[in-house]
């Protein structure tokens, strides 16, 4: 079976942006759960973010305007790295078990909204990659369908493929060296609480820092 990262890759990264890229002006940043959350975050000056799964650089591009941070993002389409390198994101394609930058040289990473399409045999090299590359201390935010078990279901736009909807935060908080700051749930159309668990979308704020001996 071909890994889901290989079909995204060669034609479905494409086509996933052509069907949910918004007009520009339409799309309310300052409302976007991951740009609220960093904007209340302790953190002073201009940070380094790291988006995975960055489609075409628009948050990026907010964060970046807004708070003067220096951004950078990964996507498997190749037509979304092009569109965030027009607005100048240092954008680079490639998938989340692979991120093609150095040793904590990021103080927040952002997953946005990919991981229910990541390969399970994937997971560990994700969640290691995502941990290399986040300097300590440093925050970790997670945009994801969830769900209280994995829960998988067809991808509906493409055959073969699956969504995997489950806890992603507990990838991470097994590890001492990772604290729950925040975890917000709510309907992913209207943003708000419901009691379908079915549209359950979350959002995990992780704090990483090691204890001092």
């Amino acid at each position: 079976m071909t890994p889901q990262k290989d079909i995204f890759l060669q034609s479905e990264g494409d086509a996933w942006l052509r069907r949910n890229t918004v007009a520009p002006g339409r799309h309310d940043w300052d409302t976007d759960p991951v740009c609220r959350k960093l904007a209340e975050l302790p953190a002073e000056g201009p940070l380094d973010v790291l988006e995975i799964g960055c489609a075409d650089g628009a948050r990026l591009e907010y964060l970046a305007q807004k708070h003067g941070h220096r951004v950078a993002g990964i996507d498997p389409s190749e037509e979304a790295v092009r569109r965030a390198v027009q607005r100048g994101i240092r954008a680079v394609r490639s998938t989340a078990d692979t991120l093609p930058f150095s040793v904590a040289s990021f103080d927040i990473v952002i997953f946005g909204f990919c991981l229910y399409l990541c390969d399970d045999d994937d997971l560990f090299r994700i969640a290691g990659e995502a941990d290399r590359v986040l300097a300590d201390p440093g925050w970790l935010l997670i945009l994801d369908f969830e769900a209280r078990a994995p829960l998988y279901r067809p991808y509906h736009h493409l055959a073969g493929v699956r969504t995997r909807k489950m806890d992603n935060k507990s990838m991470f908080l097994w590890h001492p060296a990772y604290t729950l700051a925040s975890h917000e749930m709510f309907h992913h159309v209207t943003r708000r609480w419901t009691d379908e668990p079915v549209e359950w979308v979350s959002l995990a704020c992780l704090r990483k820092c090691r204890m001092k001996p």
